[in-house]
């Protein structure tokens, strides 16, 4: 399944490589990644592709102190 989010970071390169990393050992493939940035923080709009359910992935980036807010915009199943 495809999950589309938008995640707002702080303003660090670290917040960004913490969060990738976790991204990657829960085992979701990154299909689409964009990085926008102003003063206060890093808004990152990403399309994730897994076998697993999505509140694996969300529930451990939340755990993160960097993340300050995580939206899940909609859910796509694969044509199979």
């Amino acid at each position: 399944m495809k999950h589309s989010l938008t995640i707002a970071l702080k303003n660090q390169s670290i917040a960004v490589e913490r969060f990738l990393r976790v991204v990657r050992h829960r085992g979701f493939d990154l299909t689409h990644f964009q990085l926008n940035t102003d003063e206060a923080h890093y808004t990152i709009a990403m399309t994730v592709d897994s076998d697993k359910p999505i509140h694996l992935l969300t529930n451990q980036l939340n755990k993160l102190v960097d993340v300050k807010e995580i939206s899940l915009e909609n859910l796509q199943q694969q044509a199979v």
